[in-house]
């Protein structure tokens, strides 16, 4: 059974925001350890006003993501779509914390 979020998987990219620069350096390091394409970016202003950095991947990426990710111990604090330039939708994401 798939959930909502691998259900709403569109094409293009995914923003995931931590909940300090020390997980977003962690989650980099292990997702290239994974093989995963990635850009670590600051975290768009139509998110947040607050400084930080995010890491950005492509949508079809996910699933791998997300399991690297657990693996590593490593929590997305909150993920988004990249709908379109400037517009971001928020995916319904639970974390453990």
């Amino acid at each position: 059974m798939k959930t909502a979020t691998q259900e709403r998987q569109p094409s293009g990219s995914y923003v995931a925001i931590f909940s300090s620069i020390h997980y977003v350096l962690k989650a980099e390091q292990l997702l290239k350890a994974g093989n995963i394409s990635l850009d670590v970016v600051p975290v768009p202003r139509e998110i947040s006003g607050d400084c930080g950095m995010a890491i950005t991947f492509d949508s079809g990426q996910f699933t791998e993501v997300q399991s690297i990710l657990a693996a590593g111990g490593i929590a997305i604090a909150r993920i988004f779509c990249k709908e379109a330039e400037g517009v971001f939708s928020e995916i319904p994401w639970k974390t453990d914390s």
